[in-house]
């Protein structure tokens, strides 16, 4: 019994994010945004150090993450009939380089 209990959940986590397919990818563009912000000011230790080691890691946690938090954006509030029929946008911020 406990055995079909885990396999049970186990398939229900792997088939829950097909039922929203895709959303604002919130965690996924926030890190975006943050290492975009980091580059500006510091390219060589964003561009090179962070872009191969951390961020490859940080990025396939936040795209996994993002697929089942985005679950809920579909379903609960972009999708018809339970949401308002239009896609929650993503807050991007305008950045302005410093001159150097």
């Amino acid at each position: 019994m406990k055995r079909l209990a885990c396999c049970a959940l186990l398939a229900v986590l792997l088939v829950a994010p097909l039922g929203g397919c895709h959303g604002p990818q919130r965690l996924s563009r926030g890190l975006d945004e943050w290492a975009n912000n980091g580059y500006i000011d510091s390219p060589w230790i964003y561009g090179n150090l962070l872009a191969h080691l951390l961020l490859a890691g940080a990025t396939a946690v936040t795209w996994t993450a993002d697929s089942f938090i985005n679950i809920y954006f579909f379903w609960v509030d972009d999708a018809e009939p339970f949401g308002s029929g239009k896609g929650t946008p993503y807050p991007f911020r305008a950045v302005t380089p410093a001159k150097r």
